[in-house]
């Protein structure tokens, strides 16, 4: 056994977690140690994001917090890894003399040179063959990561400039990954990538989605298998046919539609109009799936009248889950430089107003369950608040609503549960035994 202690710090999406997951999975089985706490490791790994200015400056804070404690003796080896060296190494390089070891976001087979020999290791080449994982997630769910990169030039995005274009994983490769999960107790399986819908056009020269949900579908022990990151194209249509089918796949869909002014979506080239993504989210809608959406306000040029259209349509199309976000001015996008940037203030009310809005949704959207029965899972006991917590089957982890069961359950455990009463973003409900 080597002797090193290695702990990750990982930032950022679900999508660096799978990362930060491998990178420990390739560390124990070279015979490393890894410690979930990380003052007790000889060695950091800082697996960084930095999609937007508050994520790199996160990622700043905490490098250099563990570069302190370099200086101090508290650990012996500093590196950063992800999608920040992607972006930008030689500012971190030069920043941080004192990093032992860099490694890009598409450089995880690199982890183990970076921290033995030092060095930077930072291509845009995809990983020829990715490590085994080791999750960090609670046991029964796990997200599968079935491509990263992205096809898509928004013009407000950076991703494609970190990740490149869009590379996914074989289906026969994902498959038997998610044998192994399903082996180790994984019971929700959730799927990510920049945008799932692109999955497969680069090996395959057409999207293979359903195809690669037909397949895990067949693997015993996967209950629930839900479907996040995906983009407002035709293709969703196709998705949708499959889900009406599916035993396993559950009725909730994340597409991110930014916004819905058709001024606004051309200028983020987003490839498609207000009328076309209404068409889709009305098909959606229509066939009983629950939707998760994000939008920005404040993009460049968003006039009030183009905020009032964003405003009116979440108003009448009330998204079961909606995420919010101010428009940052990423240098390296092409949004960047563009005229009538909207000032500060301005898109701080505005967020505010959507914030006050969508909280009233949720809200009158929860009232609507009360009395109903709904698919719930277990996810953890609170010792604090002193019951379990969990999920419905309309609810994506960390993200979405939680529900909260005052009797006894069991973790990681599905069951049918009637909502008795409701809080903020959450539901009281109480678990049906017995037989359906």
């Amino acid at each position: 056994m080597k002797k090193e202690t290695v702990s990750i710090i990982s930032l950022g999406c679900p999508k660096n977690l799978v990362d930060s997951e491998r990178i420990v999975g390739d560390l124990i089985e070279r015979n490393y140690r890894f410690t979930y706490n990380p003052d007790k490791a000889d060695i950091i790994i800082i697996n960084t994001c930095a999609f937007l200015s508050s994520a790199r400056k996160e990622a700043q804070q905490v490098i250099s917090d563990f570069i302190e404690r370099k200086k101090e003796g508290k650990v012996k080896k500093v590196i950063v890894s992800g999608c920040y060296p992607s972006l930008d190494c030689k500012y971190l390089k030069k920043k941080y003399q004192l990093i032992d070891g860099i490694t890009g976001t598409n450089n995880l087979g690199d982890i183990i040179k970076a921290m033995e020999e030092g060095g930077i290791f930072v291509s845009n080449r995809t990983e020829e063959k990715v490590p085994p994982r080791m999750k960090l997630t609670l046991p029964h769910y796990a997200y599968l990561k079935i491509a990263d990169g992205c096809n898509h030039l928004c013009s407000f995005c950076l991703i494609p400039s970190i990740k490149g274009c869009t590379h996914s994983l074989p289906i026969e490769e994902l498959v038997q990954e998610v044998r192994v999960l399903a082996l180790t107790g994984v019971r929700e399986l959730i799927l990510i990538a920049q945008d799932t819908t692109q999955y497969g056009v680069d090996l395959y020269g057409t999207p293979k989605l359903v195809e690669l949900l037909k397949e895990i579908e067949k693997i015993e022990g996967i209950e629930w298998i839900r479907v996040m990151y995906t983009y407002p194209s035709t293709y969703v249509l196709n998705l949708l046919d499959y889900m009406k089918k599916s035993k396993k796949v559950v009725p909730y869909l994340d597409i991110p539609i930014q916004h819905i002014s058709n001024k606004i979506l051309k200028s983020m080239k987003r490839g498609y109009t207000r009328e076309f993504v209404t068409d889709i989210l009305k098909a959606l809608r229509e066939s009983g799936i629950v939707l998760r959406t994000s939008v920005i306000v404040g993009y460049p040029g968003e006039t009030m009248e183009d905020f009032r259209r964003l405003e009116n349509f979440i108003e009448d199309f009330r998204f079961d889950h909606l995420g919010i976000f101010e428009y940052s001015n990423e240098k390296g996008t092409e949004s960047f430089s563009l005229a009538k940037q909207v000032d500060g203030t301005t898109r701080s009310i505005r967020y505010e107003k959507l914030v006050d809005l969508e909280e009233r949704i949720d809200f009158e959207r929860n009232k609507s369950f009360i009395g109903k029965t709904i698919p719930v899972v277990v996810d953890f006991f609170s010792e604090r608040e002193g019951l379990f917590i969990g999920r419905t089957i309309y609810d994506a982890p960390e993200v979405d609503n939680t529900v909260s069961i005052h009797e006894k359950v069991s973790e990681g455990q599905f069951y049918k549960g009637v909502v008795e009463n409701i809080a903020p973003h959450n539901l009281k409900v109480k678990i049906r035994r017995g037989k359906d």
